[in-house]
């Protein structure tokens, strides 16, 4: 009888510590946003704006329309049975880029999942190309480059060019009906001096994205060098110690979220520098780069290939390309 007094009381105190101390817990390990403000007004209650979240000079408040930065340049459009957006003729960016297989929620009427938007915009997250060198004298990145048509489809590639002194610029672009944009770099040496040339890509990220990491899954920047794929830097890590640098023979370098991935991929066979970088603010930049430069002679052209994904982590894509040398 009093081993059953003793189980008794035990129990009681297990439940009494797991009804008053589980809604602790779960606050302390998986904390809620702050929950919004109301006061009643006629006899509503409508919510107001939180005293304690006022926007400050980098916050979505202190952005611009989406719409309106948009409409003020150029644009090729992007059109493919998984994606929509546009290509930025100022400054050859890819930022504008919709998921149009997936939603932002469950309701029929529902937006597009966005990934890219350009600079200037909530969220501002796109990829560029350029180059460096001696002798190379590099499209400014505000020039507004000349393409060779209005659409970018499966069935067509576009092809940007744009010439400073005497070196022709030219980035050609292909996208298939999955999630992948091929790029060729070309440089044409039209001077009668040699040149070096090293083609880059870069990826810049506005803030840390919607989705955080937890115990379980990582959100944020990713890098692959040398056959290994490294989740241990993130958003912090960079804006906090400075660049993370990693020296591959191909690989690539990117950023994750829960469900989606972009992701820099350079010639697998070439020796790169795969970095993320502090790029002012809550911003970082992931990219690439040859470890050498290419000489280029009076009369020649070099091309440089890679490829950038932005997309939906979908496992057997994914597979597909990494068959085929990703």
């Amino acid at each position: 009888m009093k081993d059953d007094q003793k189980n008794f009381l035990l129990f009681a105190v297990l439940a009494a510590a797991l009804l008053f101390g589980w809604p602790m817990a779960t606050g302390w390990l998986f904390p809620t946003a702050n929950p919004p403000v109301t006061e009643i007004k006629g006899g509503k209650t409508e919510v107001v704006a939180n005293p304690g979240a006022d926007p400050a000079a980098d916050s979505p408040a202190a952005t611009r329309d989406r719409k309106l930065v948009l409409s003020e340049t150029p644009r090729v459009q992007i059109e493919t049975p998984t994606v929509r957006g546009s290509i930025n003729l100022k400054g050859a960016r890819i930022d504008d880029l919709v998921l149009v297989k997936h939603k932002e929620t469950i309701a029929k009427d529902s937006d597009p999942i966005r990934l890219l938007s350009p600079s200037g915009t909530q969220d501002a997250y796109f990829a560029g190309f350029g180059w460096s060198g001696n002798g190379l004298t590099a499209p400014a990145a505000d020039a507004v480059w000349t393409a060779s048509g209005n659409k970018l489809t499966p069935t067509t590639p576009i092809k940007l060019t744009t010439g400073s002194g005497s070196q022709r610029f030219i980035i050609e672009i292909s996208v298939d009906e999955g999630y992948m944009f091929t790029v060729r770099q070309r440089v044409a040496n039209l001077g009668d001096k040699p040149i070096s040339v090293a083609g880059h890509g870069y990826l810049y990220r506005y803030g840390p994205g919607k989705d955080h990491d937890t115990w379980t899954i990582h959100a944020g920047p990713v890098a692959s060098y040398n056959g290994t794929v490294d989740y241990g830097v993130n958003y912090s890590t960079v804006k906090d110690e400075g660049a993370k640098n990693f020296d591959s023979t191909g690989g690539w370098v990117g950023y994750t979220d829960i469900y989606w991935l972009t992701a820099l991929v350079p010639d697998q066979g070439m020796n790169v520098a795969l970095k993320f970088r502090p790029a002012g603010g809550t911003a970082t930049q992931a990219q690439f780069e040859p470890a050498s430069a290419r000489q280029v002679g009076p009369g020649q052209m070099v091309t440089q290939t890679s490829r950038f994904f932005a997309g939906a982590k979908d496992i057997n894509l994914l597979d597909h390309y990494e068959e085929q040398g990703g």
